[in-house]
């Protein structure tokens, strides 16, 4: 029985947090490179001939909405990277949430090409928001199953700094709901619904300072 616990303990968990900055790496760029290829197709650029004023403020959108899902993409990197350094060692089962986890993130370019060409589509936003959904609710499970009694974090990190990792995480996940409702009422609004989220964290980290003084 205890040869089958040790078997099931990876003790240093190096490799799943290089795999994870690897997948987000990766993600972030296809981002980029999703962008530069729209601007290489001579279809982009033909509205422009009929009324570039128009094209211009579509951009724009287009650009904004690019901008909230890399800022989007950022903030995942950082709370995943906050609550990464408390972790001493990983089971299978956190492997396996956080593989499912990364799934989600390296699908996550895909829903954002197709926003950049049909950002008002409900249906496109509704894939965005389900993909945002499952890496927030697996991101928050991965949190939660780690630091439950301790389990995978290290025995000093205090219910406090459990707590307070715990409200980053299930931010995420809410907004991304939060983002499906106001879709279903009014897909125009969607892209401002997407500022709840740094907006949330940026609240939760005014809170747990003051909560600390």
């Amino acid at each position: 029985m205890n040869k089958e616990k040790q078997h099931s303990i990876i003790q240093t968990p190096e490799r799943l947090h290089r795999i994870t900055d690897i997948v987000f790496a990766v993600s972030m760029v296809l981002f980029i490179i999703s962008g530069m290829l729209t601007f290489n197709n001579t279809a982009f650029w033909a509205d422009y001939e009929i009324d570039p004023e128009a094209f211009v403020i579509e951009r724009a959108s287009e650009l904004f909405t690019a901008f909230l899902v890399f800022l989007f993409m950022a903030l995942y990197w950082y709370t995943n990277a906050n609550q990464s350094k408390y972790i001493v060692k990983v089971d299978n089962t956190y492997t396996w949430i956080n593989i499912i986890y990364l799934f989600f993130i390296a699908l996550a370019p895909y829903p954002n090409a197709l926003s950049m060409q049909f950002g008002n589509d409900f249906y496109v936003q509704l894939f965005f928001n389900i993909d945002m959904f499952f890496i927030g609710l697996f991101g928050f499970l991965g949190w939660y199953y780690a630091s439950k009694n301790n389990r995978l974090i290290y025995k000093e990190v205090t219910r406090g700094q459990v707590k307070a990792i715990n409200g980053e995480m299930i931010v995420e996940p809410l907004v991304a709901v939060l983002a499906t409702v106001v879709t279903f009422i009014n897909v125009a609004f969607w892209e401002l619904s997407l500022l709840l989220l740094p907006v949330g964290i940026i609240i939760l980290a005014i809170v747990s300072r003051k909560a600390k003084k």
